[in-house]
């Protein structure tokens, strides 16, 4: 490792900020790099194909949690964390460290301005998340994903740029793949996934609207569905029940196929999910998350949705008549959801992360 550069990425939480982070460690070590990932024990459940050299396990609780004694073990942790950080910066000495948001990325970015390394931001989401907006001001680049970018702190003193959500070898390996509208009669594959980690509200709503559906149409469609645990035996049931072919996996390690057969995607409005949607090109119904910070689940369905790429059910109107009406009329236009794949692409970003590897090298080499 010594002749090589060294790369530091934090992110942590959830698939969303970990998933964009291996995208860029798969492009640096194909540029010779060497990675190093801190991330917290949620965020390593994402993080199997993740290609670190180094690993920095950090303590991690929710800074947010309610009462005084979940506040001060959640300091607790980030301070343990911060230390941590710290000592691992000094001992292997990485030449940049670019923060994909997450509260468990909080202390590895902070240590790396406190000690002096150079340090970026790449912002999945419409608007800054929190733990990015602390670090953003101080970094030498903030990179985000979409055209606007809400809650930028006004002093910052690096590049600002938009560049779009680097992706995954594995969706890039799919991006374009062609679109076969359904044929009459044919079979129809709908896609549900609520992000990394699920919706029990898709597991509630989804099943009910589809049942209602009129027979020669249900009989066609096939549901992939992103289930928790907890709930698979219960939603099979409600599919059993009504005559719909359905696989249910708490989680698919083979995401990209699966988006790649779907007629139809319906989804949370995650950066990741949005993003590989418009990567791969696939008509989607938008859920935003009702209770996320800032509303920005909102800000980038309405990236596709602007579009003609999607269709945008807020979480309060989330319900199996209103889904059902939507799932009818696009299941039955196949030139309508082949004219939304098409502009999906049309959203899409296909050189982001090659991109970002750049802007990277740049400031490495100064």
């Amino acid at each position: 490792m010594t002749d090589q550069k060294l790369i530091g990425l934090a992110a942590g939480g959830t698939g969303g900020h970990v998933f964009p982070a291996e995208a860029l460690a798969q492009e640096m070590l194909r540029r010779d790099w060497c990675i190093m990932l801190f991330t917290d024990e949620r965020g390593m459940r994402y993080a199997d194909s993740f290609p670190a050299d180094i690993l920095e396990l950090l303590p991690a609780a929710n800074p947010n949690a309610n009462g005084v004694v979940a506040k001060a073990a959640a300091a607790w942790a980030m301070a343990r964390a911060l230390i941590k950080s710290w000592q691992s910066i000094r001992k292997y000495k990485p030449d940049i460290i670019v923060g994909f948001g997450g509260y468990p990325s909080a202390p590895a970015m902070l240590a790396a301005r406190l000690s002096r390394t150079p340090h970026g931001v790449h912002e999945q989401n419409a608007v800054l998340g929190r733990v990015n907006r602390l670090v953003a001001s101080k970094a030498n680049f903030v990179a985000h994903a979409f055209p606007d970018l809400d809650r930028l702190p006004e002093n910052c003193i690096g590049q600002i740029i938009e560049l779009g959500n680097p992706v995954r070898d594995a969706i890039r390996e799919r991006a374009r793949a062609p679109f076969v509208a359904p044929a009459e009669f044919s079979g129809l594959d709908i896609l549900v996934f609520g992000g990394s980690q699920g919706a029990s509200l898709f597991s509630r709503v989804v099943p009910a609207a589809l049942k209602t559906l009129p027979e020669a149409l249900r009989s066609r469609i096939q549901v992939t569905q992103q289930v928790r645990e907890d709930e698979l035996e219960s939603t099979k049931k409600t599919y059993d029940a009504a005559g719909i072919k359905s696989v249910l996996k708490a989680f698919f390690d083979d995401m990209p196929d699966r988006l790649a057969r779907a007629h139809l995607v319906i989804s949370r409005s995650g950066a990741s999910s949005v993003t590989e949607i418009a990567t791969i090109g696939r008509p989607a119904i938008l859920v935003p998350l009702g209770i996320s910070m800032d509303d920005h689940q909102t800000g980038n369905a309405k990236v596709l949705v602007d579009r003609g790429a999607a269709e945008l059910i807020q979480e309060k109107d989330f319900v199996p008549e209103r889904l059902a009406g939507s799932i009818e009329r696009l299941l039955t236009d196949p030139v309508h959801l082949a004219q939304m794949a098409a502009n999906a692409i049309e959203a899409s970003r296909q050189d982001t992360t090659a991109r970002l590897a750049d802007l990277i090298e740049e400031l490495a080499a100064r």
